[in-house]
């Protein structure tokens, strides 16, 4: 069914086939379409914080940025999602056309640039939302316009916006991520210098303590960034009690494609995800474990477009799952496929819940 449906959707620009589903979302018979898609089991069940998932497999933050679809989204069989990301002011992102898919390698390159209503409105409208599963929200910047700016006048103007928008969505979300890197924005990464980062660090705390926020709040990484800077920034965290990370972004390196050189060069620059992503996420999501162990959450997000993706994940110290550019190629029952097959493997190894199998290298072997 999806095929059909897939092949006019591919017909249309990716942004207008977005807001096609969004429209189509809002008449979809909810309860129908959660009987069809839902995977109910123990060996799925899974907690972030305080919150109780159904299963480990969330939707990743940019498919849902200002809390739009959150009905019809819930209803495909996700465990949670991600909505945003969210900035203290509204943003109106890059120029269209700013999303591209490349089709041979089941992967999307955007420059989206973060468009999104800004904190105020956003939490108006979330605060109102009864939700059928837990969300957390993804906060970030708004980009620099202003490029004569100091780094100084950068890093507070930053602090303050992240900080800002925290207060303001603090007591909306089941957990939080703050978005270090934005790769389509210009200027993304300023907190990924872990001198900066503990600017930043030390005021979410203090917010957090003035809130008496006790839901957990990640760190989203760039999957380009060097072993040398991760190691800072983890450390950095965890002495700052960020309960976990997200692994990882978008990245701005596209090695070996299977699309042409000249298409790649009409589409210019932007953030790669899906298939072509899950070599380098997979590389950040090992060492983040191997300084973490499983102390921490640590949500594996990019290239996952089938069961043995996610198991790979899994093994490699994952305890969650995001998905974005696999629901876009596999359609509406990809999250209960990925459910279903996640079951059967570990009905398969005799474990009560999938958390046993974290970080177990001989998974990956048996793949």
């Amino acid at each position: 069914m999806y095929s059909i449906l897939k092949r006019f959707l591919f017909a249309l620009d990716p942004e207008t086939a977005h807001g096609f589903v969004k429209t189509l979302g809002k008449t979809v018979p909810k309860r129908l379409l959660d009987k069809a898609t839902r995977v109910e089991d123990a060996v799925l069940k899974a907690s972030i914080g305080e919150a109780e998932i159904s299963n480990p497999i969330g939707l990743a933050a940019g498919f849902d940025k200002n809390g739009e679809m959150v009905n019809f989204l819930s209803a495909l069989g996700f465990g949670y999602l991600e909505l945003g990301s969210v900035t203290a002011q509204p943003c109106a992102g890059n120029p269209r056309p700013r999303i591209f898919r490349l089709p041979k390698d089941e992967s999307l390159i955007n420059r989206m640039g973060l468009p999104n209503v800004g904190a105020e409105r956003f939490s108006a409208k979330v605060s109102k939302m009864k939700t059928r599963v837990p969300c957390g929200i993804n906060i970030a910047k708004n980009p620099f316009m202003d490029g004569n700016r100091s780094d100084t006048l950068k890093t507070a103007r930053g602090v303050e916006e992240y900080v800002r928008t925290f207060v303001k969505v603090a007591q909306l979300g089941a957990y939080f991520v703050l978005n270090l890197s934005c790769p389509n924005t210009g200027d993304g990464k300023t907190f990924e210098d872990p001198r900066t980062f503990v600017d930043l660090a030390r005021e979410i705390l203090e917010a957090r303590k003035d809130l008496h926020v006790s839901k957990p709040v990640l760190i989203k990484l760039s999957p380009d960034i060097e072993k040398k800077q991760l190691t800072a920034l983890i450390e950095s965290a965890l002495k700052y009690g960020f309960e976990g990370f997200v692994a990882g972004n978008s990245t701005m390196h596209h090695p070996h494609l299977k699309t042409e050189g000249s298409e790649l060069k009409k589409i210019g620059r932007g953030g790669l995800t899906g298939h072509a992503l899950l070599v380098n996420s997979n590389r950040q999501l090992k060492s983040i474990h191997e300084i973490t162990g499983n102390a921490k959450i640590i949500v594996g997000v990019g290239g996952i477009m089938g069961v043995k993706d996610l198991l790979l994940k899994l093994s490699l110290g994952a305890s969650l799952f995001q998905v974005y550019t696999g629901l876009v190629y596999r359609g509406p029952f990809f999250i209960r496929d990925l459910n279903r097959g996640l079951t059967d493997f570990c009905r398969k190894r005799g474990v009560a819940n999938y958390i046993e199998l974290r970080g177990l290298k001989e998974i990956a072997s048996g793949l």
